[in-house]
Parts: C-alpha cells; structure tokens; sequence
C-alpha cells in the first residue's frame, strides 16, 4: 500500500470512527427507530468494541456503515440548523436591504408608487442611473456570497417543515403586483420567494445601465414589501426568501437548461408539426424562415405560439412587434423564425427548475403570470405524453381552470391585508378559519397520481366538490363578522380564475422521471446529473405524489 492509499484509508476509518460514535449517541438517546426484523438490527448486534474503547471496523458491516453514514448526515444537518436560524437569516437578509433601499422605500411610499414606477423613474435620469448602479458589482457580490454562506441552512429549515402547506412562487423573477401573501395566504402556512437579484444575473450581465438600474430598485422595494412578513415572530414563517441553488451551483444550472431545451424542442415540434432531434437541427430550419409570412405559412399549431398573452392581433401582427422589443434584442437577432423556434427555451427551463424546487421543499407550485402559466401546463402536458407513450397510461395530465372568468367566477379571500394576516397567525385565530374553509386546497396539493388512473372527470369532480363546499363556507366565515386589524373578513373577497393543473410522471419533472424510475425514452446521463438532483430522484422513488401548479388570478373585487 502507498503512502497515500495508507493516509487515505487512516482518514477514512477516523471518519467512520466518529460516525459510529454519532449512531452510538443517537441510539442511546432513542432517537434511531427500526422496524422489527429488519437485517441492520442483527448487523448492529454484532458490532464489537476494541480494548481502546474504539469500535473494531472489522465487526461493522456494509449495512452498518450506511446507517452511520445516514446518521452522520442527518446530524450535520442538525447542527447547521442550529448555527443559522432560519429568522436570522430572514433579518440579516431584510436588514441588509434596508440599508440599500430603505430611503427609496420612504419615497415609494409617500408619493404612491408602486416599485415598478420607482424603477421607471430611476432609469429615465443619466445621473441617477450612474449613482444607482456604481456599488452594483459589489452588491451582487454581497447577495451571492451571503447566499453562498446561508443558502443551504435556509433551505434545510424549509424543507424540514413537514407539517406546512407551503406553496412556491415561480413563473417570474418575482411577485410584481398585488402582493401575492394577500391572494393567498389563508390558503398555505408559507410562501416561499426567489432571491430576484439571483435570478437576474442575465440582466445584469447583458443588460444596459438603464435595464440595471430599473431591476436593482423595483427587486429591492418589492423585497422590502414583504420585510414584515417574513421578519413576523411566527411559526411556521408566513414567508421566506430563499436563494435559486442554481443561481449558485452552475452545475444545476446547466441541467436544467438541457431539461428545457428538451421540452422546448418538443414545443417547437408541435408548432411546425415536425420533430426536431436537436437545438442546432431547430435553428437551422428556423432561421430560414427569415420573413413573418415564412413562418405563419410552415406553423401547424398557431394555438402554440405564444409570446405573450397581452399580445393582441393576428399572429403575423405579433411577430413584427415582437421582432421590435426587448425579447428580440435579449436574443441578439430579429430573425422571424428564430423568434418563434426560441419561444419556449428560457420558459421550459423555468417550468422544470421551478417543479424541482418545489418537491425539493416539498411545496406547491404558485404562479400568477397567465403567460408563464401556460408554458408550466404545456411542461406538464408533454412530461405526461413522454409516460403515456411508454406505460399504455392514459390521461395522466389534466388541466382545469375550476370556474371560466366568463362564466361563474371562482370566490376566494384574497385580498387579506397584511397586518390583518399577521395578526391572525400570532393568535393563531387562522387554525379556526382554516377549519371552517376546509382544506381544498391541500387536497389538491397532496393528491395522489395513482388516482389519475381512473379518470380526469373524477380528480376533478372531487376537487369541484371541496371548491363548492369552500364557496358555502366562506359565507359562513362572511356572516361571522369577525375583524382582524380592523378590516373585516367579508372586505377579503375576490373573484377570479383559481386554475389547476398536474400530471401523474410519478416526479417533479421529467428529468427526475428518466432517473428514478426509467420511464422515459431518452434518459440523461447519470454523469451529467448534479449531486443534489440525483439525491432528489432517489427521494422521488419514495414519494407517491403528482407535480401540481396553481394559478391565482384576480379579474375584479366582490
């Protein structure tokens, strides 16, 4: 043996050494259970002790090994908990952004503008773009290193909150309008929100000073909207931020990119009804349709091209005005076909990144831009397809928005304020609206895709019925008269479209599919895969749950 090999195997077995003595700790304290019969209990029943008082290795089994391994995990993951609090991190977070954007805030608030307009006006005055965006470098460099440093205890607090409906923003670098706690919030015990200085880091590199300056100021005053919630002394958290780890680790990144490529391709073949075997294959065909009456002439599914759903006019009308704004300049050309071949790169990587995280945190996905909503059903649509085609199951996606806004619009409490919200979670008055709402939407949250096997009409007509019995029960909630921070509780209710969609992959994406359970055609290389993701397909195996998204949609006030 080498000398190397000899410090090696030295390092090795003082680890396995402490590992041991950590399943020693755990098992005296009663914190290891074991299922009656199971082979580890007769392995660890031959262990022995060296005179040292050491363990003698050649006692432990494989079986062994891997518990203590599992356990030496579980406690690290303890420990790092206990070093970074999860409100710490909140505070430390919003604190830090106070200091950044605590006087524009004041303004913001004052004059009634909403942080799109502040950063409007902040990217319109040469000066001001030039102050504004000086320190960004170093500002970056702050949130990525402090992300860097806390971002996996913040991630480990929320995953480990098993007893919470949490539900997972997504679909857009971050909330823009209403407050979307306000839509919601009766609904789930935690919001979790993107770190959007993270997820601009295109714009920021590419962008021009004025597009930085516009993005650093609303990021930061929509951020500080949410400053009290996330900073309440509660609970489980009304909200927290958590940090993109792709934003950090490239490798993650990058997986999801050649995710969505793969799905955008798929896209892109149901638009110009032909198939597409690579990205190079589907720019080329596209780029020689270099006139808008070229590409509507080869579409075949006009129903799939969608840039944006505020677009309005024919489909030629909109892929002049598209060749004319910011997403033709992001893409660095005006070519016409390029365009609409490119349409769903950057969504489908979104849709696959966003339904990883939320089974890695075990949430729900919540979205409210229709247009990335659209794509995150079409992912969801084409995950199943890929299943169906190998399984003989049918019926594995279903979509349905529960009411039409034409028709009967869906009712819901969604414009709760939020010092009203925070009040009803402090003297936990919400645990008796929740019991008199019913639990609709955790239904739908934690529904099982071995009932998608029997028929859409009956997931459906299931969710239909809790959603009927919600409407009666927000009447009584209504009759109450109950008021919170004095706003009243019938002044909460909106109308709108509450749409849902999932598919029955058995994973969060098809990715993870591919990994866990070999249904897919065309599965990724286990070489390419980060550590992390393997790690979740693994979980995955385990889990008997659907991906499901939401939509929260206003479309007027009761």
């Amino acid at each position: 043996m080498s000398e190397s090999e000899d410090k090696e195997k030295k390092a090795y077995e003082a680890r396995l050494q402490r590992r041991l003595q950590l399943l020693r700790d755990q098992l005296e304290a009663g914190k290891v259970k074991f299922v009656k019969g199971l082979k580890v209990i007769e392995s660890l029943k031959a262990v022995r002790y060296a005179t040292d008082g050491s363990v003698d290795l050649n006692t432990v089994d494989g079986s062994v090994r891997a518990l203590a391994g599992a356990i030496e995990m579980s406690h690290e993951r303890e420990e790092l908990k206990k070093a970074f609090p999860l409100s710490k991190i909140q505070n430390a977070y919003f604190d830090f952004l106070d200091k950044n954007f605590g006087s524009f805030y004041k303004i913001m608030v004052e004059r009634g503008l909403t942080p799109h307009q502040a950063g409007l006006a902040a990217s319109k005055n040469n000066s001001a773009i030039e102050e504004i965006t000086k320190p960004l470098p170093d500002f970056l460099k702050f949130i990525e290193e402090f992300w860097t440093y806390s971002g996996d205890a913040a991630h480990a607090h929320v995953e480990d909150m098993h007893e919470s409906l949490k539900g997972v923003f997504g679909g857009d670098l971050f909330p823009s309008k209403e407050n979307i706690v306000s839509k919601c919030g009766l609904y789930i015990d935690t919001l979790i929100l993107p770190d959007p200085f993270l997820r601009s880091k295109h714009v920021f590199k590419r962008g021009k000073p004025k597009d930085h300056a516009y993005y650093l100021i609303k990021h930061g005053l929509n951020l500080l909207q949410y400053r009290d919630l996330a900073c309440a002394d509660v609970m489980p958290p009304i909200v927290a931020v958590l940090p993109d780890m792709s934003a950090i680790e490239k490798s993650e990144y990058e997986f999801f990119r050649k995710l969505g490529s793969d799905d955008a391709l798929i896209h892109a073949g149901k638009i110009f009804g032909r198939k597409f075997d690579s990205v190079d294959e589907l720019k080329d065909f596209a780029g020689k349709l270099n006139t808008p009456e070229k590409v509507v002439s080869r579409i075949a599914d006009k129903t799939r091209v969608l840039f944006d759903t505020k677009l309005k006019g024919d489909l030629k009308d909109q892929i002049v005005k598209v060749a004319q704004d910011e997403y033709a300049e992001l893409l660095g050309t005006t070519n016409p076909g390029i365009l609409v071949a490119s349409l769903a790169l950057g969504r489908m990587s979104v849709s696959n990144e966003l339904l990883v995280k939320a089974r890695r945190l075990r949430g729900t996905p919540i979205i409210e831009a229709p247009t990335s909503w659209q794509y995150f059903v079409w992912k969801l649509e084409y995950d199943a397809e890929k299943v169906e085609r190998e399984t003989n199951l049918k019926n594995l996606h279903v979509l349905r928005g529960l009411q039409a806004l034409s028709e009967n619009e869906m009712e819901w409490l969604g414009r709760v304020p939020l010092k009203a919200l925070i009040k009803l979670r402090k003297t936990q008055a919400i645990g008796e609206i929740r019991g008199i709402l019913g639990s609709g939407i955790e239904k739908i949250a934690q529904a099982d895709p071995t009932n998608f096997y029997r028929t859409t009409d009956h997931v459906f007509d299931n969710i239909e019925k809790a959603f009927e019995q919600h409407r009666k029960n927000i009447k009584k909630l209504s009759d109450k008269k109950w008021k919170f921070a004095g706003s009243d509780i019938g002044s909460w209710l909106v109308v709108g479209t509450l749409a849902v969609t999932a598919a029955a992959t058995g994973s969060p994406a098809a990715g993870i599919a591919a990994i866990a359970a070999d249904q897919l055609l065309d599965p990724p290389k286990l070489k390419h895969i980060p550590k992390s993701i393997q790690e979740l397909a693994d979980e995955s195996k385990k889990i008997k749950r659907s991906p499901v998204g939401m939509l929260f949609k206003y479309s007027g006030e009761k």
